[in-house]
């Protein structure tokens, strides 16, 4: 039977350290930073890779968005990113790790059913949580994620990531522009090659199969220019219950910010019809 890596642990909630909102909680000795904001039905936000709360969810406006429409918001930095511990050694990240400190959060602020969000890689660990523990959600949204998850061909080199991460050489065209976007928030850059790595070496692929069994109400939404995501619509035809949206107009750095893209995932949010 499959097991959560971090449920045999104890959870520790620990005084956050942080000079901003965040508080911390300590899962299985990793520091897990996140933010619990607003009243009512709850939903959980996971930034993408080398990003964090603060930089996709508060700054581009969704925690404020969210909170205004009744709703709380929960806010978690993966392990490696923002405010939460930053090991550099691969083996302590892996999709079903980062899972498990979302859920570790979930269960800590006693959110009853809430809604799931992730952005990215975010997306990836939304998928994991909805896989083996979908009964714990309610309706799940992917944010820049679409048909290129199922193509192997589209896995980046975790190596040659990684060596960029560390170094500034060995990357192609994208990894330059993700190490520039994680120096520009400070991040550690020796804590994402290790991210990257570690993505890698656990084997981060999706395969249809794995998708059919996820029951919860999806929403997949990608803009047409985001050319790491590829066809929302196209992805969502592997889901028993899922809907694919394309927005025009957003590429993935930027789709996060679009009125059009916030507004698609509030309307599902609200039950709108198409």
């Amino acid at each position: 039977m499959w097991r959560w890596p971090s449920m045999c642990c104890r959870w520790q909630s620990r005084p956050s350290r942080i000079e901003t909102d965040m508080a911390v909680l300590s899962v299985h000795g990793t520091e897990i930073a996140y933010t619990d904001q607003g009243a009512g039905d709850g939903v959980v936000l996971v930034h993408g890779y080398a990003a964090s709360s603060q930089e996709n969810w508060v700054k581009a406006g969704w925690v404020a968005m969210l909170t205004r429409a009744n709703r709380r918001v929960i806010s978690v930095d993966l392990r490696g990113h923002g405010e939460s511990s930053k090991s550099h050694d691969p083996g302590d990240y892996s999709l079903p790790l980062m899972a498990g400190d979302v859920l570790a959060v979930v269960e800590h602020v006693q959110v009853k059913k809430p809604d799931l969000i992730g952005f990215s890689l975010g997306g990836r660990v939304t998928l994991e949580l909805l896989r083996h523990r979908g009964d714990r959600f309610l309706l799940g949204v992917l944010c820049g994620v679409g048909s290129k998850l199922l193509d192997a061909r589209q896995e980046r080199d975790g190596g040659a990531f990684a060596a960029e991460m560390e170094s500034g050489r060995g990357g192609d065209d994208m990894a330059k522009r993700f190490r520039m976007f994680a120096e520009a928030q400070g991040q550690d850059l020796q804590a994402m090659a290790a991210v990257m790595r570690g993505l890698h070496q656990a084997g981060a692929a999706w395969k249809p199969e794995t998708l059919k069994d996820i029951k919860n109400e999806i929403l997949i939404v990608a803009g047409t220019g985001d050319d790491l995501a590829g066809s929302a619509s196209e992805l969502a035809t592997h889901f028993p219950n899922a809907k694919g949206r394309q927005i025009p107009g957003c590429g993935h750095m930027d789709c996060l910010t679009q009125p059009m893209f916030k507004a698609a995932v509030m309307d599902f949010l609200a039950g709108m019809p198409d």
